[in-house]
């Protein structure tokens, strides 16, 4: 599809990895929007990627793509099957997703902007919707005039880029989805929380968004060996821990050190994550993006231990 971006509209694609072994993380995330439409897009933009790359030793380097060098400011979006493949004509920034979820590639190359590279995303958890597996039928807001579709919620993930001259190799967890909204972004969010790790055996997602009016809405997911525990709108709670865990979130407050999280998984019991920050990923007042390690387990069974990314919007004063 070649779809005309409406000015107070937003729809991105976003993919990420995030290292089993140490603080390496790659984010990349192809947006068709105005800033009036999602307000962390750079001014003037319609067609952007952004790509965040963290090295071994917590450096960040933050690579805008905004539309000045993208060809003839086009881009192309097709689907195949039940995945889709994206090309940012002219830029070297590319995906490809099989038809059946079960590989996406995402590809860079562009020598101007000092990065090339690949990020293979091998799933290993079902797609889901907010309140549902993937199947016709269900619910696609995850809050009201916010769309999202998580084709990917785990991954065996094998990054390999070159970042400014510094190689970037590494493997963990990757995850792939997508969100879109046919309002602007802040008029409809006052916060939310959202994540995804793999502790021990579970793959699990998570969000937890207060709407403009203060209503809350919720997104929990649970996969094992391949097959979904729980995908649901109810049932999680998510909250932040320690310095700085004021509830809900204002403008103002610091950085939480981590986050709890509560997640049903019916008859096999509620499941008890204690999300704990190493590394800063991207921090922009209104938006804060970390990795770090999941500690938790079903109450009273075995404790495991995983990684995490995830993230917190604020915009409440």
């Amino acid at each position: 599809m070649n779809p005309e971006i409406n000015a107070t509209s937003f729809d991105w694609w976003y993919f990420d990895a995030v290292s089993d072994s140490n603080s390496c993380a790659i984010v990349i995330v192809f947006y068709m929007s105005t800033d009036l439409g999602f307000p962390f897009v750079l001014p003037l933009s319609t067609l952007s990627v952004d790509i965040f790359a963290t090295f071994e030793d917590g450096t960040l380097v933050f690579l805008p793509l905004n539309d000045a060098p993208l060809s003839a400011g086009s881009a192309t979006v097709v689907t195949d099957g039940d995945g889709s493949s994206g090309i940012w004509d002219g830029t070297g920034f590319s995906w490809n997703g099989t038809s059946d979820l079960s590989q996406y590639t995402v590809t860079i190359d562009y020598p101007l902007l000092g990065i090339s590279g690949t990020l293979v995303l091998n799933s290993v958890a079902p797609a889901h919707y907010p309140c549902g597996p993937n199947q016709a039928g269900e619910n696609l807001e995850v809050s009201p005039h916010i769309g999202w579709a998580n084709a990917i919620p785990d991954a065996n993930a094998i990054a390999d880029f070159t970042v400014l001259g510094r190689e970037l190799q590494f493997t963990g967890p990757g995850y792939h989805d997508k969100n879109w909204g046919n309002q602007p972004f802040i008029q409809n969010v006052a916060s939310w929380y959202w994540g995804h790790g793999r502790l021990g055996p579970y793959s699990l997602v998570w969000f937890d968004v207060l709407a403009a009016n203060g209503s809350e809405y919720v997104s929990s997911y649970s996969a094992i060996n391949g097959n979904i525990i729980t995908a649901s709108c109810t049932g999680i709670k998510v909250r932040p821990t320690g310095e700085n865990s004021q509830y809900p979130p204002v403008i103002t407050s610091g950085n939480p050190q981590g986050f709890h999280i509560e997640l049903d998984l019916g008859s096999d019991g509620i499941l008890e994550v204690n999300v704990t920050t190493n590394v800063v990923l991207a921090d922009a007042l209104l938006y804060t993006r970390w990795s770090g390690t999941m500690v938790g387990g079903v109450k009273g069974g075995s404790v495991y231990t995983g990684v995490a990314l995830y993230e917190e919007f604020k915009f409440q004063e």
